[in-house]
């Protein structure tokens, strides 16, 4: 989301048009069911929501305030704020960056007056919001082949270590991020995936966690038919994919919300995805509260 902020405040800067192309920067603000101009109370709420000195800046920057009414260059902007402040561009271009990285935050926890009905954060249970998740799985005639998993990681607190992930049946993962290093620990009911990073974690901070979970069996006998997770820890964005190799599944759906004894549920209309290609595709938003969520299928 934080590129979003970063091209909304180019060019002209903000105006409804150019918003509603931002489409994950939309979704945090309430989705783009919503009106234009609530989207704007939103967006300028979680600015004011800063301190003052950033959110003068930025209203400045993304040309919300009457003194940038038809100001339609970024460098122009700059230059108006280094004018008022005197300071150089190249300081006032320093001072937004940071004030934008900051006011991603804002808008991924819905800390700010104005933010609409979402996710409950003191429910996070290792101090981080997932900015985003993205789970790959590849199956080979019917086989679980591997699975690759990519979380963006928002920090709550400072001094945060590490990210623990409990699993039950996974062979060992496979770390991929350089700054991560992984310790596991066995469990009365499976393991619990400690990824340590470098250095403690600062709050406000954005960190990338990847890692893949290979099938060590080359004789595995049993069929995968479903790639879902518990989301316990509030997450704005997540995306399945599963890429079929070989044979194609008769019939495929997502697993949407549903407790550990509803899932994988059935194919419905509201639930069924397509499988015109050998990858499927399943997006959710704000999952959280220990339900499971993925993609379920049918051999």
């Amino acid at each position: 989301m934080l590129y979003d902020l970063l091209l909304l405040r180019k060019g002209p800067g903000y105006t409804a048009a150019r918003l509603a192309k931002r489409t994950d920067l939309v979704a945090c603000l309430g989705g783009a069911h919503e009106p234009s101009n609530v989207l704007r109370e939103r967006l300028e709420s979680a600015i004011y929501s800063l301190r003052v000195a950033d959110a003068d800046l930025l209203l400045d920057i993304f040309a919300l305030t009457p003194r940038m009414e038809g100001v339609t260059q970024l460098g122009l902007r700059r230059d108006a704020v280094a004018q008022r402040l005197g300071i150089t561009r190249e300081a006032v271009a320093d001072r937004d960056a940071a004030a934008t990285t900051r006011l991603q935050t804002q808008l991924l926890t819905g800390w700010y007056p104005k933010s609409p009905t979402g996710l409950r954060i003191t429910e996070s249970h290792n101090g981080f919001l997932h900015h985003s998740v993205r789970i790959t799985t590849v199956v080979r005639d019917r086989k679980h082949l591997e699975t690759r998993h990519h979380y963006r990681l928002l920090a709550l607190f400072d001094g945060i270590e590490y990210l623990a992930i409990s699993a039950a049946g996974w062979d060992p993962p496979v770390a991929l991020s350089p700054n991560f290093r992984l310790s596991t620990i066995e469990t009365a009911g499976g393991q619990s995936h400690q990824f340590w990073h470098a250095a403690p974690m600062q709050r406000g901070y954005v960190y990338d966690l990847s890692f893949r979970v290979p099938n060590a069996d080359q004789n595995d006998p049993y069929w995968l038919t479903e790639e879902s997770l518990a989301f316990h820890e509030p997450t704005r964005f997540a995306e399945f994919e599963v890429m079929f190799i070989g044979q194609a599944p008769a019939a495929v759906w997502k697993v949407d919300g549903m407790t550990a004894l509803e899932r994988p549920g059935e194919p419905s209309k509201a639930t069924f995805l397509p499988t015109g290609s050998s990858t499927v595709h399943a997006r959710f938003r704000d999952a959280y509260g220990g339900l499971f969520y993925g993609i379920a299928w049918d051999w």
